[in-house]
């Protein structure tokens, strides 16, 4: 008798514990996206209390954020499977839902405050994406691109690609390819649906943003990730090689020699995030994978380098995702920098590493093409601040820099189709690959001395310059 009783209280604990487990399953699926560009005035508010402040590029992006953009503000935020919202001026978004279901799908909910924004849908995956603007909410579907615009008086919706579906009426209304729907916000009922699309002045810069990632998010040929969230980054501001030792490594462009003296994490800022405390958010163009998923590691002859490490087929989301620092190999004396302490008397403040406001970019390495430059008639104006949330007081300001950062060039006119380095040709040698490290100072790698930039592959992308 007692044994049967201490079978059933077993069965029903390991009951109770796969309960639990399955219950832990449907509700920890808190997803981490990516700030993926903020060029002019750019602000976030992390829903932690402490209000908008000064957005920081590579931030992440988690359930319950809201992004505004100012007057002469625009932004991205990319998803894992690199599609992409693209916010432009005066435009505001919150993040309402990003988890994933049982099935594994990725459930995206944004709620569109005002302004213009662009969803690029990727084919990838089995994503489910859902603009809400008040009570109405279109679901876009996989491979399909639209245009939502919202003013208090109408919202307006266009299908530049695929499809799309206006939900929540007695008939679902469907939007194909060319096609504008217009909806008078104050009777939701009253919609209009037009076969074709008048264009506005992002138009390019959205296509712009959506050739850049398109051009640089194959890795085929080369080591490291096939596919992940910011690889078009790192493809575009640097290079993997095969590192004896440690496998695929990658090492942004620039530097006269090989990067011994730079220090990784020279520029962005710790960010306090509910559930996981500080995040490092680096403000280098390229720093999304390199600082979340795999480890930098100091290699002799070449300096800091990130090793993507084993499994980057894989998911690069989720449980693999890093908040701080992850050091495979550092060299004497160096410490990895460590998270602020959580003050909960003062709230959580951003901590900022560098110089705030500037270009971070490596010395003689590639300058981050000036997409906003293909808006027509954009302008700065001199007071584009006003009325516009300043960064938290609280925050404090920490330089680690050990090089200065390297100043952008003039903005030139956009002539020509695009404003990034095309792709360079791939370097195939006999094995297959023409990326070996070994272990020199200078040693020969895709083409390319460790650490330094070549004209093929590690020029300058002038800010605003045409690429023919």
């Amino acid at each position: 008798m007692r044994r049967n009783i201490v079978s059933a209280l077993s069965a029903l604990a390991l009951l109770v514990l796969v309960t639990g487990s399955l219950m832990a399953w449907a509700d920890s699926h808190v997803r981490i996206v990516r700030l993926s560009s903020v060029e002019g005035q750019v602000q976030m508010d992390r829903a932690t209390g402490e209000g908008l402040e000064k957005a920081i590029l590579n931030a992440p992006v988690v359930e319950g954020t809201r992004i505004v953009t100012g007057s002469d503000g625009l932004a991205e935020v990319e998803f894992e499977n690199q599609s992409a919202l693209r916010l432009t001026e005066d435009s505001e978004v919150r993040f309402s839902q990003l988890l994933m279901n049982d099935a594994g799908a990725k459930i995206n909910q944004i709620e569109i405050v005002k302004g213009l924004v662009y969803l690029d849908a990727a084919s990838k995956g089995e994503d489910v994406y859902r603009l809400m603007v008040g009570d109405s909410s279109f679901l876009v579907h996989r491979n399909s691109e639209v245009r939502l615009s919202v003013t208090p008086e109408q919202i307006k919706l266009a299908v530049l690609k695929g499809d799309a579906q206006l939900e929540k009426q007695p008939q679902a209304v469907n939007v194909g390819k060319k096609e504008t729907l217009t909806i008078d916000r104050a009777n939701a009922a009253n919609y209009a649906l037009a076969k074709d699309v008048e264009p506005v002045r992002f138009d390019a810069w959205n296509k712009e943003r959506e050739d850049y990632g398109k051009a640089y998010a194959a890795n085929e040929g080369y080591g490291g990730p096939d596919h992940a969230y910011g690889l078009q980054d790192l493809n575009y501001y640097g290079d993997f090689f095969y590192a004896p030792g440690y496998g695929y490594a990658w090492q942004p462009y620039g530097f006269a020699n090989a990067m011994m003296g730079w220090n990784p994490y020279s520029y962005g800022a710790w960010m306090f995030y509910p559930g996981f405390g500080y995040a490092w958010a680096s403000a280098y163009p390229w720093g999304w994978l390199p600082y979340h998923y795999g480890s930098w590691a100091f290699i002799n002859g070449a300096g800091w380098a990130w090793i993507p490490g084993r499994g980057y087929n894989g998911q690069w989301y989720g449980s693999s995702f890093q908040t701080v620092p992850r050091i495979t190999n550092a060299p004497a004396g160096w410490a990895a920098p460590a998270p602020p302490a959580v003050a909960t008397n003062a709230g959580s403040p951003t901590f900022v590493v560098g110089k705030p406001g500037a270009t971070a970019t490596i010395p003689g390495g590639r300058i981050p093409p000036n997409f906003a430059s293909v808006v027509p008639g954009r302008a700065v104006a001199a007071n584009a601040t006003n009325n516009f949330a300043k960064p938290n007081a609280a925050s404090a300001a920490r330089s680690h820099a050990v090089f200065a950062p390297h100043s952008p060039s003039p903005t030139a006119a956009h002539s020509g189709p695009h404003v990034f380095a095309p792709p360079r040709a791939a370097a195939v040698g006999s094995g297959g690959h023409a990326d070996v490290f070994e272990g020199r100072s200078g040693a020969a790698v895709s083409g390319r001395a460790v650490g330094s930039s070549s004209s093929s592959s590690g020029s300058h992308a002038s800010t605003g310059a045409a690429h023919k």
